[in-house]
């Protein structure tokens, strides 16, 4: 080989490897330009707080709770802790937070729906699926049956209301004719449950539980004239006159 040819050929080499390192060094450079924009700086940050869901609370009122600063680079916003801020809202059942790239954030609020009223202190509250008491209301709304509890100790008196709520919501899902008869309800405990209906009769409903097969069992002992009917135990339901 010539030493024009082995001088070329060493030129070349030393270009190509300069070209290799100039491409690494772009390529860190992309990447670490990549990291600030995403990470570091406001060009990718929060814009918007977009909210939706919602029947009674106020857009305004979620975002504040949010707490979600402008100019925060979205991929550094805690979805989580945002979550769990809009969650301590009385009248928020369920969250999601999202981030909706390039700039906003969307709240997705599901609103806890009243299914039954309850008295606290003095106050007409508004009793969702669960048991919760979470909105005072003005007046007693109609469309919406009181339920009452005697249970005074803070705990018995939740499991009392959890377990009415949720006879009450599923009567009003499953057996909605039934539910019209149903003027009142009554939970001593969260094991006694009880139905005041229409025409001054009542129903011993028991615990929550087996609400299917106790809904079929009323159903047809309601063809018997009585004035009370228990189904507290549906394989064994009696009446009394």
């Amino acid at each position: 080989m010539s030493e024009e040819r082995f001088a070329l050929r060493r030129r070349q080499d030393r270009r190509r490897r300069l070209l290799r390192w100039l491409g690494g060094v772009l390529g860190v450079a992309a990447v670490v330009g990549l990291v600030w924009v995403i990470w570091f700086s406001d060009v990718l940050g929060v814009r918007t707080v977009q909210v939706e869901g919602l029947s009674t609370l106020k857009p305004d009122q979620v975002r504040a709770v949010a707490d979600l600063t402008p100019g925060t680079p979205l991929a550094r916003v805690d979805t989580s802790a945002a979550a769990a801020r809009v969650a301590r809202l009385e009248r928020v059942e369920h969250v999601e937070v999202e981030r909706s790239w390039p700039r906003t954030v969307t709240v997705v609020v599901t609103e806890r729906t009243a299914v039954a009223w309850t008295r606290v202190d003095g106050q007409i509250r508004a009793l969702d699926r669960f048991g919760v008491d979470f909105r005072t209301l003005s007046k007693e709304p109609k469309g919406l049956v009181e339920v009452a509890t005697t249970a005074t100790e803070p705990r018995q008196r939740q499991l009392a209301l959890v377990a009415a709520a949720s006879v009450v919501s599923r009567l009003r899902a499953d057996a909605p004719s039934l539910m019209k008869l149903v003027q009142s309800v009554d939970a001593p405990s969260r094991d006694a449950v009880t139905l005041d209906l229409t025409k001054g009769r009542t129903v011993t409903w028991g615990s929550a539980a087996k609400p299917e097969q106790k809904v079929r069992v009323l159903e047809a002992l309601l063809r018997i004239d009585a004035t009370g009917y228990d189904v507290s135990a549906p394989e064994q339901p009696t009446t009394r006159q």
